[in-house]
């Protein structure tokens, strides 16, 4: 029925009317080439994750603390890296409030388990809220600057919570990359739901508009809401809690792994003949694919240039963010309005909004 309904949607906003590459080509070497490989090395990271929690809780030492931080870092990149593609099984299911949510609540976290004796991952699943799941739940307890006494007993309801909600996650990132590669009902997997590849289908040019419109609101979200918040550019002074993340001081690898992820989407794999949204906007723009091109190389240089961590640079070098800042909005305009007129995509005014900040 979700499905059903994304597509009269779409259909109602606007269809998409192309020249050139064939948009099902490019819809099944996103998708093969692209979007299910990344969901496959997350549900890979994710399960090393899993069982570096395990093994520290098992046998509590600094080594095996380290190991399950640079096991997080590890399985974070993909998961950001797969934001451009955050559309159908993982929208579907909510996954979000499983995986991630960057806003924990230490406080509702610190409550519960005060509370309890120990926790499982039923617990955690069932009855817990989004802000005390996920990677940013792991990151609270992982990186406490005390993590290594407050972990020091593996029989504490801190570690049986903190290997709760790794599995949990583990789980749900499975059912996701399940969804899209091999549905275990017997079912046609999404991916050829998606591609055009099952007898019933997502008309290509709607699959190809989520697609697109996916790509304008994370850039919008990026450059509009993120940075320009971070910044202080939206009034009220500059604000580094919209920076996603705590004391793992991910920020700038988050920011740098979710345009990757858009830019994915658009160049393709780049391995042989991998197609991506750049094969549909040549034949009609080859200006507009070269500030595209140009955009994401500029604002990839920006954010390696910042100084961080991010929430740091935001008050000390303000200079740095912004140039960030001004290069994800420049890439973002040409995404919202040369390429969805040009692929007669409709989009609304909020995801062309915020000209004026620059």
């Amino acid at each position: 029925m979700i499905r059903l309904l994304l597509m009269a949607a779409l259909a109602l906003a606007g269809s998409c009317t192309f020249s050139g590459a064939d948009e099902s080509q490019v819809l099944v070497s996103l998708t093969d080439e692209v979007i299910v490989p990344r969901y496959r090395e997350l549900a890979e990271r994710m399960d090393h994750l899993d069982s570096s929690l395990v093994s520290l809780c098992a046998r509590p030492s600094d080594g095996a603390l380290k190991e399950a931080r640079a096991a997080w870092r590890a399985a974070r990149e993909p998961l950001m890296r797969s934001e451009a593609m955050w559309f159908g099984p993982m929208m579907d299911r909510r996954s979000l409030r499983l995986v991630d949510w960057s806003e924990v609540d230490p406080e509702r976290i610190e409550a519960m388990l005060a509370e309890r004796e120990s926790i499982d991952a039923e617990t955690v699943r069932d009855s817990l809220s989004s802000t005390q799941r996920g990677l940013g739940a792991v990151e609270y307890v992982l990186f406490d600057p005390d993590a290594a006494r407050l972990l020091s007993d593996p029989g504490s309801p801190r570690c049986a919570y903190l290997v709760a909600v790794g599995e949990v996650a583990r789980v749900e990132v499975d059912a996701v990359l399940a969804e899209w590669d091999v549905d275990r009902s017997g079912r046609a997997a999404f991916r050829d739901f998606f591609t055009g590849r099952s007898a019933s289908s997502m008309l290509s040019g709607t699959a190809v508009a989520e697609l697109v419109r996916t790509q304008v609101f994370l850039a919008r979200s990026l450059a509009d809401m993120r940075l320009a918040t971070a910044l202080g550019l939206r009034g009220g002074g500059p604000d580094p809690s919209a920076v996603p993340g705590g004391l793992g001081h991910v920020g700038l690898s988050d920011l740098r792994s979710e345009l990757l992820g858009m830019r994915d989407m658009y160049e393709g794999s780049g391995q042989g003949d991998g197609l991506g949204i750049s094969d549909l906007i040549v034949p009609l723009s080859e200006e507009t694919d070269r500030r595209m091109r140009q955009g994401f190389e500029g604002a990839l240089a920006a954010i390696d240039a910042i100084d961080g961590p991010l929430r740091v640079a935001v008050i000390e070098r303000p200079e740095q963010v912004r140039v960030a800042y001004d290069r994800l909005a420049e890439l973002r305009m040409t995404l919202a309005t040369e390429v969805v007129s040009l692929l007669g995509i409709s989009v609304g005014f909020s995801d062309t909004d915020g000209d004026s900040l620059r």
